[in-house]
């Protein structure tokens, strides 16, 4: 009886002793992989985000120690900024590193940041958000929402063009036009679908973005600015009538 009891222990201790030891050999590995990601993937994404917000406030013509404090202050993040990024790249990169959640975040949090001053946007600094809005995975509506939400405009270099009246309490604000004229402002024809919009938008954009008039005169700038606007806003328009 004694033996089978000392056999019983020994086999008990023995399951025991794999039991920990297996326990263990998995943390180690659940360890071992958050090392890797941690130091990585959490960092280097905060580190876009932040020189992204950074880059975002400047265009605003913000100091930037005070753009430096700002990004700090309004997203929470101490890592260190890069100066000088391209906005698209960076954005693409940050979305390859995080998931629908935070790139969410991302965009809202820079949509905050300018749109606490209460002033109306500089166009660069507006361009710089559809950009970033674009790398993100989102489209343009997702920019307009969030416009909206918090109450901010762009500058709008084509004002002297349109009614006064299309102006009110000093805000630039959108005016009705026909969607067969919006629809010729993207230069479709043919069957519409949110897809076709999409495409024609990103090909026009690329052809009027005002960063490819950077070095021309301040009159053709300006024709690239108020061209932009009016592919933008028709653009806009247009993904609110074909919702799917």
């Amino acid at each position: 009886m004694e033996l089978v009891a000392v056999i019983f222990m020994f086999i008990a201790g023995g399951l025991i002793a794999m039991f920990v030891m297996l326990a263990a050999a998995l943390a180690r590995r659940e360890s071992e992989r958050n090392a890797a990601a941690s130091p990585q993937a959490i960092p280097e994404r905060e580190r876009i985000a932040a020189s992204i917000l950074f880059q975002i406030v400047t265009l605003g013509g913000i100091a930037r120690d005070v753009a430096l404090r700002e990004v700090r202050r309004g997203a929470g993040i101490a890592a260190p900024v890069t100066t000088g990024i391209d906005i698209a790249n960076w954005g693409e990169s940050y979305a390859r590193l995080s998931n629908q959640q935070q790139r969410a975040w991302l965009l809202e949090v820079a949509v905050q940041l300018i749109a606490s001053r209460g002033m109306l946007v500089p166009l660069r600094q507006y361009v710089a958000l559809l950009d970033l809005s674009f790398a993100l995975g989102f489209q343009t509506d997702a920019l307009a929402k969030l416009r909206e939400q918090y109450g901010f405009d762009y500058v709008d270099h084509a004002k002297d063009g349109r009614p006064r009246e299309a102006d009110r309490a000093g805000r630039v604000t959108f005016f009705q036009r026909d969607e067969r004229e919006l629809l010729r402002v993207l230069g479709m024809e043919g069957e519409v679908t949110r897809q076709a919009i999409v495409s024609a938008y990103r090909r026009l954009v690329a052809q009027h973005h005002p960063d490819r008039f950077h070095a021309e005169s301040e009159a053709a700038q300006n024709d690239a600015a108020a061209r932009f606007i009016e592919i933008t806003r028709a653009y806009e328009a247009l993904l609110a009538i074909y919702h799917e």
